[in-house]
């Protein structure tokens, strides 16, 4: 599935993990959105939060404290789990291959393993974990059907964004449109459109105010529309915007 407006959305939620991102838009992705922050929570973690945000977003926080402050440099979770920060890592994207490298490299409870490449205002990252029953987000559910891993599929489980009573990270990023993705959401057919207002209302209603934000509502008709679509930004830059 692909995910275009803004919000926090489940990567990974089972009943021992959560794992929740924070998706932005950048002006390089005309406000389409980009990984900006990774909270990592749970039983499993014994309900400890570590977040990661990209550089501008300030530092690695384990339970809202700052940690992780000199580079490189290592942490260990009560025994819990190890976090290491260094230039050590392999590349996601081939083209970040000239940026200077911040790498996260954490080994969790359960042989979980994420490794998080922090770029200025966007990140990288890459899962490794075994299939949990009942998992579900934009990692896909592993019930041997990748149809009902569709963008509107894994909404309708979960609802369109991570409901407050979830939410790992502290607070929530505002909900915001670019000039582009208004374009975009002008190409929507009617048909999906209406499928979008009647059922984004609903999956928003875990957000506080989310149903009545219209900038909430349009990034959920956003990722409605075109959730099945990996190349909407290459689209929307052949059309000259």
């Amino acid at each position: 599935p692909s995910f275009y407006g803004e919000g926090e959305f489940y990567v990974v939620k089972s009943r021992q993990v959560s794992i929740q991102g924070r998706f932005m838009g950048t002006n390089y992705t005309k406000g389409l959105a980009a990984t900006n922050k990774i909270a990592v929570g749970g039983p499993f973690l014994q309900n400890h939060v570590v977040e990661v945000g990209c550089m501008e977003d300030g530092p690695i926080t384990v339970d809202g404290a700052p940690v992780l402050q000199t580079f490189p440099s290592t942490y260990d979770l009560k025994g819990i789990a190890s976090i290491t920060y260094s230039t050590d890592g392999k590349l996601v994207d081939k083209a970040t291959s000239d940026f200077q490298r911040h790498i996260v490299h954490m080994e969790l409870p359960m042989g979980i393993r994420l490794t998080i490449l922090r770029w200025g205002n966007y990140l990288d990252f890459r899962l490794a974990m075994a299939p949990q029953g009942g998992m579900d987000g934009a990692c896909g559910n592993f019930n041997g059907d990748p149809t009902d891993d569709a963008t509107e599929a894994v909404f309708q489980r979960l609802g369109a964004r991570v409901p407050d009573s979830e939410l790992l990270f502290k607070g929530r990023a505002p909900f915001k449109l670019s000039e582009v993705e208004e374009k975009l959401l002008d190409l929507c057919s009617s048909t999906t459109m209406a499928r979008a207002r009647e059922e984004c209302p609903k999956q928003l209603a875990g957000v506080r105010d989310a149903p009545q934000d219209q900038n909430a509502l349009k990034s959920c008709y956003l990722d409605v529309c075109f959730g099945s679509n990996e190349h909407v930004l290459k689209m929307a830059t052949q059309m000259g915007w």
